[in-house]
């Protein structure tokens, strides 16, 4: 992709009067062959009216689009955090490394994630069965942060601790494996241990 750059993330000319802009990183998911893929939604904008008009209405529509994880951090590399290595510090099952750091934006930015990743999976859960996929989506990007020992907090402060013992208890199979799956990487630093004995021992 070419284009200038804004805030870090790649700005793209469509045409004269549009452009796109990558502004949130829905979900992610493994390929059959092992690769992580995330889902970008990206935002077209543009400026309507003729060109003999004084000023234009701003029209805003968003599209959805898979990418691999090398064309995000070329593309958009804010919305996964600005990690110049980011292979090496997430691990093949999604996890980060433990000696993973983080700044204090990035911190705020990824506990802003996890609330609206609770808030998510709530609704998921209070709808049929067949949102089990999306469900299932939603805690594999939980995954992920609840192996990054300084957001054991926020999963405390968002509930997402209440979520965990809820949907271990779930009738759909593959929810309880990923639930099991968040908590094994809640338990893979020190600060998460705690955690995940006071689970499972419930």
């Amino acid at each position: 992709m070419v284009g200038e750059r804004r805030n870090g993330n790649l700005l793209v000319q469509l045409g004269p009067k549009q452009q796109a802009y990558p502004e949130e990183l829905i979900r992610q998911r493994r390929t059959h062959d092992g690769q992580t893929e995330y889902l970008i939604r990206w935002s077209l904008s543009g400026v309507g009216g003729s060109s003999g008009s004084s000023s234009g209405e701003s029209k805003t529509e968003n599209i959805l689009m898979w990418m691999s994880t090398e064309d995000v951090y070329a593309n958009c590399p804010t919305l996964l955090g600005k990690r110049p290595l980011l292979e090496e510090k997430v691990r093949p099952s999604g996890q980060f490394s433990p000696d993973v750091t983080f700044d204090e934006v990035e911190l705020s930015d990824m506990k802003d994630d996890v609330k609206n990743l609770v808030e998510r999976a709530r609704k998921q859960m209070a709808k049929n069965s067949d949102f089990a996929i999306s469900l299932t989506h939603t805690i594999h990007v939980l995954s992920a942060y609840a192996s990054i020992g300084s957001l054991v907090g926020v999963f405390k402060e968002t509930g997402a601790l209440d979520l965990l013992m809820e949907l271990l208890c779930n009738k759909e199979r593959q929810t309880r494996r990923s639930a099991g799956k968040m908590l094994r990487a809640l338990a893979s630093h020190d600060a998460g241990r705690a955690i995940y004995h006071t689970v499972t021992s419930q």
